[in-house]
């Protein structure tokens, strides 16, 4: 009662100010306003609206004037806000009369003229409103900010803060109009349509309302300081919508271009920064994002829709000219603007004249922006029209051949500066221009003969968008011969001793001519084209270019035998070469060496003869650094492999060969580096070990400077530690030929083994480039590892293991390198003289280091050696396992900090033991029962010191004690496998001392910490109950791994009957805790279902009503998923669902199902998860669909007569498979569907997911659907087939529905396509034709298309 009388004591206070605001004069009107702001914002809204009506008639009567203190009140911001909380108060008929009384639309009019007319404020002004400033600190946050001087008012600043609560109250009042959902009863329609009828109904007034509104929104962008803001969201918004109400007459568009064209260009331009105008610095993104797409929109729908009907009418642009006529202070960026709507506005695709309208119109539409921006500077034009091009070339609107050389004539070539950007726009849209006209052609070419310029990111353009694409369009217009004439009058034209700095000399020119050769030239072409060039006089540098292109693209019989003559003939019978660039020259052995591997043996030595005496020179003299230098020796290569084995010439270019493999050698161990020579060294280790196969004197003197260079690479590396190297060394190791060729491999690996050895005195494991020695050891191929290398292998370390275990202390990386080389070899049964179980022991004790690899590292090797012994009772194994029984005894249970060595060997001893043979050849030399028993007092007194000494100190946190514990938890774990229960008893205080240090080790996301509680759980069950398992679940971090909650669970339940389990699990699911914060919880509810049996036949009766019911488990667990504060809690719980859904499917009921459903409908919906997170829409929908895909393939039987609700989902999932999150606000229609978590568009594979749910439903699988009793005569996918065919039309019906409210990807609709095939095919005539009336027009049109590409495409017809 008290709080009714408080507000209506405040309703009564304003009652009162309204009746008295005229009665002192003496106040300011702008303190009476704020004085009512006050009281109105204190007041509750009550079904009367009197007060609001005369606050309304009082406002206007003081701004319906043409004085100052009426301009002061217009211009107050306080003043429309409180329009805008009156506005819906007042109903809507009334609001509409008493607006139409008070000619409201008359006074926005002079308000919307006042706040487009700022003025700067005088120097003294501030001064004059200091005081009142100081005087409002106290007043309401909203009030401080607005100021109310006259003076501050007409500045642009306050401009613009009239302005947003201007734009505020005209959102509240065109709402009102706007919202469906209130407008239901015939009183309320009358009066939204009396609101519109205000504005309608003063049409030029309207227009200028728009217009003035839409400048602000310009001038906003330079006013404010963060630019545009979230309180600026429905601005364009608000301009369109009061466009839209005016009354709409055929010179529309005319008025549009004339008054709201110029300032929607200019923000379009200074909101993308196109132009050359800087993009504005905006405070909100989004708000940008839907500034651009609704002005977009708006140009499209008002401006450019109409052009285009006045175009098809009496093909007349003169609105288009016009609206450039008023825009001189933006040509450029309004052109970029038309032109960007006017060529992506869609057409109509069900009219099959619209493809070449569009054209026409688009032809028209660049015709006039291109002469709309010729008075531009020539910089700023041209780059405006490479604007134009790029989204000609993106729409697939390109201009025609006409304009695209005109462009190019007088833009790209009208001045002494090519604008190569420009030309490669023009080539990309159509390089029919060039091929049109050979003049242009020449033109382009000599220019870019011409260029001297070294810029590389114009050559990069030059080449890539300008020479490549022409070659591609010469290829396709079957012209490519025409291509190669005019590549090689171009390189005519360039300087013979310049040849390669030429850019048609660039290696990509000559890679596409090769790629393209086959197939755009037949052989009688390129007959045609090679004895051209040979007929030609010009320069022999400019044909071995282009030769070695056409060379390199020739690999079929055909074309090798008509161009290996007069290649041959051409280039090397009788030729000669001089004064050319040695990467000009290299050339020629390029094209020697393809030519050799075409020919028979016969032509080879033909070839041969005429190449010899030139290459022996190159070979003998050139620089190692030159480009001839290494083609020649390539092409030495493959004349030795054309002659292989046993040629004519054979020996020769086996000599030759091997001669300049020793002057290789020689120069790189001269130069001391590998600079110079690494290509070749490549080329070595990649092409020459199959040349080294077969015996002879040859082979085998290739063979040693294989190996000689590799072990020169290999110091190299060692005293280096270069990647490349390194990837030098392993491109010969990893070489298919030396895979078999095992005297290679053996003399490539005994130099590594012999340097190991080292001096009977001295270890060559301990030399100061023994680690790149190791790792390139460990570079070879596991089967190069043979027994007898395995067996010196750790022989050597055997005998120098002392001196190593020094090393290995001092440098963590050759101890790993040591460890992975040892694993290495024990990864096959290896028994190496003196093999003994001390080896191991010393190998734990004095190469142990508190590292995690070395740790992983010595366990591996322990358990391969100990696995290899335990298998088999013969050879060394009794004696070994023998002395590890009595290594076992031996030890003393007492903690110190090197304890875990041994509980490493004992641990590795009983595992070895344990997956031993079942028939155990070991039970005669060693006891498994006393290792475990051994193993557990190593871990009990391993425990209990760490419990002691962590009570001393702080909880220990070092490495050392946490590699310890892990190890001994580990040892633990082993216990357990063996005995099948935790049997390790502590004391008390221990015990209470590893719960403080787990429980700290947890606070701290040390992972130590969740396997030390589990191992209290396993051993001592008895101790903690329920409560203690939901405690410790709820300190999982967000990020644990769900093995550890998962182990911990595992501990938990070991001991406990099924009874407790399933209480365990009703507990959780009861917990309220699964939907946010701790993960564990969840985590635990996901095991549990996993380790559930169901009920069993052998449990006691009085068991049986504990047993959990897993349909009300699921029942909760689906209410859950749309209130999920999380993606990894979404994960879970969906992936809970899907477990009971598919395992336990047995307990689910008719219920379980509906709700399944019905839970993917909510996450869908407005009231879905509110996870906000990268990449949570495509995780969000996978696991959706994986729920409805199980109910259809395990429970479709129940969804008969249940049909509805499977309908409902689809429809859920398609609607969110096609939102599109950024455009939602501005289709306010669409905009209720969408759910929180949907932040950015789904893709492609989104779509197939749903495709398969529509086949999953349309081609069931028999299992799916087969009852149990079933008619033989009656096929049950048949009858599924005929239920779905009743009702999945209405899911194509919405699908066509939205493709007429949103932009459907070209990629979404293309994985959509076999779902709607699969759809139409089970979709009954009749259903057909109830789906087509069920659609208007533009929706007719989609179905009308989409089924004549299924009869085209997706209908099966027999054949």
């Amino acid at each position: 009662m008290e709080v009714d009388s408080d507000s209506g004591s405040r309703r009564l206070a304003l009652i009162k100010a309204v009746r008295t605001l005229d009665e002192d004069g003496t106040i300011a009107l702008p303190d009476r306003i704020r004085r009512l702001w006050d009281l109105l914002a204190a007041t509750k809204s009550t079904r009367f609206h009197g007060v609001e009506e005369n606050i309304l008639r009082w406002l206007f009567k003081h701004m319906s004037g043409n004085t100052d203190d009426a301009e002061q009140v217009r211009r107050y911001p306080l003043t429309w806000s409180i329009l805008s909380h009156i506005f819906s108060k007042i109903p809507p008929q009334t609001l509409g009369r008493s607006l139409g009384s008070i000619r409201f639309v008359s006074v926005l009019h002079k308000t919307v003229g006042d706040v487009t007319t700022a003025r700067k404020q005088p120097s003294g002004s501030s001064n004059e409103t200091s005081g009142e400033v100081q005087e409002k600190t106290k007043k309401r946050k909203r009030d401080a900010e607005f100021p109310s001087d006259i003076v501050e008012l007409r500045t642009p600043r306050g401009c613009i803060k009239s302005a947003t609560e201007l734009f505020k109250a005209l959102s509240s009042l065109l709402e009102q109009g706007g919202n469906g959902a209130v407008s239901t009863t015939p009183e309320r329609r009358v009066g939204v349509e009396h609101i519109k009828s205000l504005f309608s109904s003063s049409n030029e007034e309207t227009r200028d309302i728009a217009a003035g509104l839409l400048l602000t929104c310009d001038r906003s962008l330079s006013v404010l300081d963060g630019g545009i803001s979230q309180d600026q969201e429905a601005w364009i918004h608000t301009v369109a919508t009061l466009w839209n109400l005016r009354l709409h007459s055929k010179d529309d568009n005319v008025e549009f271009a004339r008054h709201m064209y110029v300032p929607a260009s200019s923000i379009l331009t200074r909101l993308r920064g196109i132009a050359g105008v800087a993009p504005v610095m905006v405070a909100s993104d989004t708000v940008k994002k839907l500034w651009v797409r609704q002005l977009e929109q708006f140009l499209s729908a008002y401006f450019i829709r109409p052009a285009r009907h006045a175009f098809a009418t009496d093909e007349s642009v003169e609105v288009l000219e016009t609206a450039l006529e008023v825009s001189k202070r933006n040509l450029g960026g309004s052109a970029i603007v038309t032109w960007d709507v006017a060529a992506r506005t869609p057409r109509d695709s069900s009219n099959p004249k619209s493809k070449a309208e569009h054209s026409s119109w688009t032809q028209n539409v660049f015709r006039v922006l291109l002469n709309a921006v010729q008075p531009l500077e020539s910089v700023v034009r041209n780059r405006v029209i490479v604007q134009l091009l790029e989204t000609a070339i993106q729409t697939g609107s390109a201009p025609n051949t006409a304009a695209l050389r005109a462009v190019c004539r007088e833009y790209a070539l009208g001045s002494d500066e090519t604008d190569w950007n420009l030309i490669a726009k023009v080539v990309i849209c159509d390089a029919d221009v060039f091929l049109m006209e050979d003049g242009l052609l020449i033109d382009v070419l000599g220019r870019i003969n011409s260029y001297s310029n070294r810029d590389a990111s114009i050559r990069e353009t030059i080449v890539t968008d300008i020479i490549l694409p022409l070659e591609d369009a010469f290829a396709k217009a079957r012209n490519f011969s025409g291509f190669i004439q005019k590549w090689y009058d171009c390189l005519c034209d360039s300087a013979k001793d310049s040849l390669d700095q030429s850019v048609w000399f660039d290696a990509r020119v000559r890679q596409r001519v090769a790629k393209t050769l086959q197939t755009a030239l037949t052989n009688t072409q390129l007959l045609r084209v090679l004895e051209h060039l040979g007929s030609s006089d010009a320069p022999s540098g400019p044909l071995l270019v282009v030769l070695d292109g056409i060379s390199a693209g020739i690999s079929e019989e055909d074309f090798i035998q008509t161009a290996d003559p007069v290649i041959f003939s051409t280039v090397f019978k009788d030729k000669t070469y001089k004064k050319l660039p040695s990467s000009v020259l290299s050339l020629r052995w390029r094209i020697a060496g393809r030519m050799a591997s075409w020919e028979t043996s016969n032509e080879v030595e033909r070839l041969w003869a005429e190449l010899k005496s030139t290459m022996k020179p190159v070979l003998k003299k050139g620089a190692l650094s030159d480009e001839e230098t290494f083609e020649a020796f390539s092409c030495c290569h493959k004349f030795w492999l054309a002659n292989y084995p046993r040629g004519k010439h054979d020996t020769d270019l086996a000599k030759l060969a091997r001669s300049f493999l020793e002057r290789l050698v020689s120069e790189v161990k001269v130069a001391g580096h590998l600079s110079s020579s690494q290509r070749y060294l490549d080329h070595v280790f990649r092409f020459l070990p199959k040349l080294a196969e077969l015996p002879g004197q040859e082979a085998s003197g290739l063979k040693e400077l294989i190996v000689d260079l590799f072990w020169y690479v290999g110091r190299q590396f060692m005293a280096d530690d270069d990647a490349r190297l390194s990837s030098l060394l392993r491109s010969l190791l990893h070489n298919y030929d030396c895979e078999d060729e095992e005297a290679l491999i053996d003399s490539l690996i005994s130099q590594p083994l012999d340097a190991l050895d080292g001096a009977e005195d001295q270890s060559g494991w301990t030399e100061p480039q023994s680690l790149p020695l190791l790792l390139i050891l460990l570079d070879f191929p596991r089967e190069a590892l043979t027994k007898g290398r395995r067996k010196r292998i750790m022989s050597s370390w055997k005998k120098w293991r002392s001196a190593i275990a020094t090393h290995a202390s001092q440098d963590p990386q050759f101890a790993a390198a040591v460890l992975r080389l040892l694993v290495g070899v024990m990864h096959q049964p290896t028994f190496y003289e003196g093999m003994e179980f001390d080896d191991l022991i010393y190998i734990t004790s004095h190469m142990w280091k508190d590292d995690k690899n070395i740790i992983m590292l010595l366990e591996k090797l322990v358990d391969l050696t100990l696995r290899q012994m335990a298998v088999s009772a013969e050879g060394p194994s009794p004696t070994y396992l023998t002395d590890a029984s009595n290594f076992t005894r031996g030890l003393k249970p007492k903690y110190s900090k090197n304890m875990s060595a041994q509980i490493l060997l004992v641990k590795g001893l009983a595992s070895a033991l344990q997956n031993s043979p079942s028939s155990k050849p070991y039970s005669s030399v060693i006891s498994l029962e006393e290792v475990t028993e051994k193993l557990e007092q190593l871990v009990w007194a391993a425990l209990s010191g760490f419990a002691s000494e962590s009570r001393m100190t702080e909880t220990p946190t070092e490495v050392v004690s946490l590699t310890q514990l892990s190890l001994t938890l580990g040892g633990a774990a082993c216990i357990t496998d063996t005995r099948g229960k935790g049997s390790i008893k502590l004391s008390q205080d221990t015990i209470n001392q590893l719960e403080d240090v787990s429980m700290s080790y947890i606070s701290k996301n040390v992972d130590i910490g969740w396997k030390l509680r589990a191992f209290l759980f396993r051993n001592y069950p008895d101790r903690y109950d329920m409560g203690a398992l939901c405690t410790q679940l709820e300190h999982a971090s967000p990020t644990i791994e769900e093995d550890l909650v998962y182990n911990l669970v595992d501990a938990f339940v070991m001991a406990k009957d099924r009874a407790a389990r399933d209480r365990c699990l009703n507990e959780l699911v009861d917990s309220g805790k699964l939907t946010a914060g701790s993960i564990g919880p969840l985590l635990a509810v996901r095991r549990l279902v996993e380790l559930h049996q169901g009920l069993s036949t052998s449990s006691p009766s009085g068991e049986d009503q504990d047993t959990v019911d897993l349909g009300v488990v699921h029942e909760r667990l689906a209410s859950l998923l749309s209130r999920a504060e999380s993606l990894r809690h979404f994960k879970y719980l969906a992936e809970t669902l899907v477990l009971l859904l598919d395992k336990h499917a047995n307990s689910m009921t008719q219920f379980n199902i509906e709700t399944t459903l019905g839970s993917v409908i909510r996450v869908c919906s407005r009231t879905g998860p509110k996870i906000q997170t990268r990449k949570a829409a495509g995780e969000i929908y996978d696991r959706l669909y994986k729920l409805v895909a199980l109910v259809l393939k395990r429970h479709r039987l129940r969804l008969r007569g249940h049909f509805p609700i499977l309908l409902t989902t689809l429809r859920a999932l398609l609607i969110t498979l096609l939102a599109e999150p950024s455009s939602d606000i501005a289709n306010a229609a669409f905009s209720h569907a969408r759910p929180p978590w949907l932040e950015s568009r789904l893709q492609s594979r989104h779509a197939e997911l749903f495709t398969r749910l529509l086949t999953l439903i349309c081609e069931p699988s028999a299992a799916s659907v087969a009852r149990a009793r079933s008619s033989d005569l009656d096929s049950a996918t048949d009858a599924a087939k005929r239920a779905a065919g009743q009702d999945m039309f209405t899911v194509l019906e919405l699908y066509i529905k939205l493709q007429l409210e949103v932009t459907v990807p070209r990629d979404i609709r293309k994985a959509l396509e076999p779902g709607v095939y699969s759809v139409l095919d089970i979709t009954p005539q009749g259903c057909r034709r109830i789906l087509n009336e069920s659609l208007d027009a533009n929706g007719r049109a989609i179905f009308r298309q989409m089924f004549a590409d299924y009869k085209k495409f997706g209908k099966w017809t027999g054949v």
